[in-house]
């Protein structure tokens, strides 16, 4: 009896030494069934144009892939009138819209503030121009992107990221004129094009270059370029 208790307390300790060397010669996370999980991060953009026009970006993108957007831009127009443009946009992880609102403001006397907003879920977009406010469905076939609010105001860089967006998962996009209250479908080749060092995205009558960071730099029809002045400010 005594001869079998010893044999079976060796095996035991044969057997558990041999289990602690397994698990401390294991790589890390073995048995963990969850890939690495994506860190947020965060970036402010600067740009800087020929003619005074400024701008500020500030992007973070979420551990899932999605994008919550905030760009301040003061556009000076072929007019001589200046326009400042504020956005707030949430991309989900495939880069479409889930809210956005913009606020559009003018140099020139009289002018109301033109406010936007964009609620693919419900399939709506709202334009308020000081009192007056109007409504217009669009259909959510495809991922939106925005331009003209007013007429005359050009792109910027918020409104480009997110054309780039959209594109990156989808043959079409579905483009707001805010100004005709209407939108339309656009093949993927008229709004973006794909190059050597990034992508092209062509909104209305303005162009701006996109790399995997951000916006480079947007070219307006008015002669006007806006152009990125740094990298990611900070990223955590």
């Amino acid at each position: 009896m005594r001869i079998s208790q010893t044999l079976f307390a060796a095996v035991s300790i044969v057997v558990s030494a041999s289990l602690l060397t397994t698990a401390c010669d294991a790589p890390a996370g073995a048995g963990d069934t969850k890939g690495p999980s994506r860190e947020a991060s965060e970036a402010t953009f600067v740009f800087a144009g020929k003619r005074g026009s400024t701008g500020q970006a500030w992007r973070s993108v979420g551990p899932d892939g999605s994008e919550k957007l905030h760009g301040e831009t003061r556009l000076m127009l072929a007019s001589g009138a200046e326009r400042q443009v504020i956005e707030d946009v949430t991309l989900d992880a495939r880069g479409r819209i889930v809210a956005a609102e913009i606020t559009a403001t003018s140099s020139t006397p009289n002018e109301p503030p033109v406010r936007l907003r964009l609620a693919p879920s419900e399939g709506l977009v709202r334009i308020v121009s000081g009192s007056t406010e109007t409504s217009f469905r669009v259909p959510a076939d495809a991922p939106w992107v925005y331009t003209a609010l007013p007429a005359d105001l050009p792109a910027t860089p918020i409104a480009a990221w997110i054309a780039k967006r959209g594109a990156d998962t989808a043959p079409w996009l579905r483009v707001v004129s805010a100004s005709e209250a209407r939108s339309f479908l656009a093949p993927l080749d008229q709004v973006v094009v794909r190059t050597e060092t990034g992508t092209t995205v062509v909104l209305g009558q303005d162009a701006a270059d996109t790399d995997t960071v951000f916006v480079r730099d947007l070219r307006l029809s008015s002669g006007e370029s806006i152009t990125r002045t740094n990298g990611p400010a900070l990223v955590l």
